[in-house]
């Protein structure tokens, strides 16, 4: 086993991971990151484009402010959009200052929002070296560690290339920055994303909160070329930019989303029902115009859509936040990025319309900022443990794919998570419940095989956690849509925190935020 000390320790190296360790490092830290694959050059932002929501002072800020908290149901705290927002713009000056060039930005239009998601990433990870930033690349954690009082120290994991097969970390504060959940539906760059974090927390104890709102689809272009199947080829380009520039119709050019108008929901509606949704090629963007092209031509000018699930990732559930440095309810636990709760600057809705990529700016900073502080006020590290967990045996007596096909089951499909109800519900959580027994006691594994297990356990846990926070919000709003109870109910307008593992808890929280500026 290779041990490495530090003083904050980032789990995953996307664009929030990133965040929280230049600003660790700013702080005077040592700072270690390690990612599951390479830092820089994985995830769903190496594979896109990124879109920010970057607005700067002024009426703008406060109309936008006000439309976020009214589309989000009321659910969202405008303290929080306003800090985001205020972030976001700074940061977004610090990288033009160092030469960072946005897409579509002209001297008479500087239009700081579109970016190129690998040359982004590219640049953090220089900015990182250039900090004093240790990287480890192909070093997924697996567990984190506690000392006796239940402080977070460090975390252990594997190493999927080299000599030494596994690893452990101490470190003073921990930033987990793991991404959220897509259930491994194939949406561009989320193989990485199976909750692994979520899970990690969760097993130290960290709630969790919007459970309920993790079932974000994007709508991919179905390829017709046979190399692809006919399948999505969201794995080839990030496609959420459809919904903002193309118009949706059905099979019988009936409009389902023109120009940003119109209802998400039906464009979903007509695929479960089995019809075919198209969108108009001639108003994609260029780039993914191009991609389309390549892979075949269309002599109708018009493009095939298909539902992907990228649950959490573009949904708003994750780990509970309980204060302005992003500091989870686990002493020396902070969250940056998708593995929280977005709730606080989305509400009930997807983070589509640049807030998550904001968030991963903002709450990165900040998480960062919190763990610098936290490692500094601890005089020294006593001794410490892995906290116990799910998948972590040597030997396996239970095949992951299965798992994660109950999984799969219970979570792809439009009827099973965009449309729900009391039956449905109860029908998976019966199934998964059922499941997790077998899974403690039968997951494992050694080297890459643990990492697989493991990945079963969060997708099976991030699974069970939404279907019952989903059982428990009796009611419709925003992304989430009860079809027993369609419509917002006037006393639901509370967050819903979950947690535990063998036996699931939901619990209600009143929300306490004051109304948006009118």
């Amino acid at each position: 086993m290779t041990e490495f000390d530090a003083d904050v320790l980032v789990l995953g190296g996307g664009p929030a991971g990133c965040w929280a360790a230049l600003a660790a490092a700013a702080a005077g830290a040592r700072v270690l990151v390690v990612d599951k694959a390479r830092c820089g050059s994985s995830g769903p932002t190496a594979r896109g484009g990124v879109t920010l929501w970057n607005i700067p002072s002024g009426a703008a800020r406060e109309e936008a402010v006000r439309q976020n908290f009214a589309h989000g149901g009321g659910l969202g705290e405008p303290d929080w959009m306003y800090r985001v927002l205020e972030e976001t713009h700074r940061r977004v000056g610090q990288l033009v200052h160092g030469g960072f060039r946005f897409q579509g930005e002209h001297a008479e239009r500087p239009a700081r929002v579109y970016l190129d998601g690998a040359k982004y990433l590219g640049r953090l990870r220089r900015s990182m070296v250039i900090a004093g930033v240790r990287i480890l690349d192909h070093h997924p954690a697996l567990q984190l560690i506690t000392d006796k009082d239940g402080v977070v120290s460090g975390a252990a994991g594997v190493a999927l290339h080299g000599e030494s097969p596994t690893w452990i970390v101490r470190a003073r504060a921990v930033v987990l920055a793991t991404g959220g959940c897509a259930f491994l539906s194939g949406g561009a760059g989320t193989d990485v994303d199976t909750g692994d974090g979520l899970l990690m927390g969760a097993e130290a104890g960290a709630e969790l909160s919007g459970m309920e709102f993790s079932n974000a689809y994007s709508l991919a272009p179905v390829a017709d070329s046979r190399p692809l199947g006919g399948r999505p080829v969201s794995a080839v380009f990030a496609s959420d930019q459809v919904m903002h520039f193309a118009t949706l119709y059905d099979e019988s050019r009936s409009v389902l989303w023109g120009q940003g108008c119109g209802s998400r929901a039906q464009a979903f509606a007509a695929i479960a029902d089995g019809r075919r949704v198209y969108a108009a090629l001639d108003e994609l963007p260029e780039g993914v115009r191009a991609e389309l092209l390549r892979l075949g031509p269309s002599p109708t000018g018009q493009v095939p859509m298909g539902a992907v699930l990228e649950g959490t990732v573009r949904g708003t559930g994750g780990l509970r936040l309980v204060g302005p440095d992003c500091a989870t309810t686990v002493p020396g636990l902070y969250g940056a990025g998708d593995v929280t709760t977005r709730e606080p600057i989305t509400g009930a809705v997807s983070g589509f319309g640049g807030q998550n990529g904001a968030w991963s700016i903002s709450s990165g900073v900040w998480a960062g900022a919190g763990a610098a502080g936290f490692a500094a006020s601890r005089r020294k590290l006593g001794k410490a443990r892995p906290v116990p967990g799910v998948g972590l045996g040597d030997k396996s007596r239970l095949d992951p794919r299965a798992v994660v096909g109950l999984v799969q089951e219970h979570t792809l499909p439009l009827r099973r998570s965009y449309w729900r109800s009391d039956g449905s519900l109860r029908d998976s959580i019966g199934e998964l419940d059922g499941l997790w027994p077998g899974a403690e006691l039968a997951l494992g594994g050694k080297g890459p095989d643990r990492l697989w297990a493991r990945q079963a356990a969060a997708l099976l846990a991030v699974a069970r956690w939404t279907k019952y926070s989903a059982l428990a919000r009796t009611e419709t709003r925003g992304m989430h849509r009860r079809t027993d109870h369609p419509g917002a109910g006037s006393d639901w307008r509370v967050r819903l925190l979950s947690g535990g593992l063998e036996s699931v808890w939901v619990r209600p929280q009143p929300v306490v935020a004051e109304a948006a500026p009118a």
